[in-house]
């Protein structure tokens, strides 16, 4: 863990808002609304390519990510702002007031405050896949929601069904890449298979097909 307090790499595939260490929750946003806050904050235009991507690893672009460090500090929200920012940094919530960092604006903007004191390379996500961030172009604006819309957690946790919004990727910490909706991966962790769907892990199946149909992609161990 760096002193940014930013996350180190995702864990293994398991049921939507369940991990070994990390909670997927909340909205997943795209690449172009994380620009959008990016953008919004003040970052300067030849760093936003590489937030994306550092944020990309980090939280899967979930508002609501979480990670409890075994040292018992907490990464938050979109760039995984660990808790000793808090109250300590210059453009960071309260050390009283943790959950502001579920905002994605607001936790763009306590990136922002840490990027400026020590640069991209504060976050894991970053220097772990730097060859691929320095490459990751820029994508344009996109329309963001209201406040409103974020206030209550959407980790798809006991969903029968996806909702009729298209059908998101996911990261597979198995694959250490992004897959496409539907595709079946077998966990390294615990040997079971899941299916994606709508950006969260859905538990059952086989290498052929799982809770939603037939896989498109299989990956066994």
């Amino acid at each position: 863990m760096v002193s940014a307090g930013c996350a180190a790499e995702m864990v293994e595939e398991e049921e939507v808002g369940e991990s070994e260490d990390r909670l997927l929750a909340g909205k997943r946003l795209t690449p172009g609304q994380v620009a959008t806050h990016l953008r919004n904050a003040g970052f300067p235009e030849n760093a936003i390519g590489k937030m994306v991507c550092a944020a990309k690893y980090e939280s899967s672009f979930y508002e609501r990510a979480s990670n409890k460090n075994r040292n018992g500090s907490m990464d938050r929200g979109l760039f995984q702002i660990n808790s000793i920012h808090l109250g300590g940094t210059r453009g960071c919530p309260s050390k009283g007031n943790a959950d502001a960092l579920w905002n994605p604006a607001t936790n763009t903007k306590c990136a922002l405050a840490i990027y400026n004191m020590q640069g991209i390379r504060a976050w894991y996500g970053y220097r772990k896949h730097k060859t691929e961030c320095d490459r990751y172009a820029a994508p344009g604006s996109a329309q963001i929601a209201s406040p409103a819309d974020n206030d209550t957690p959407n980790d798809g946790a006991g969903s029968s069904e996806p909702d009729d919004g298209g059908e998101g990727g996911c990261w597979s910490g198995t694959l250490q890449d992004m897959v496409d909706a539907r595709v079946c991966v077998q966990s390294r962790s615990s040997n079971v298979w899941f299916q994606c769907m709508e950006g969260g892990w859905y538990r059952g199946g086989d290498a052929t097909s799982g809770p939603f149909g037939p896989c498109t992609g299989s990956h066994p161990l």
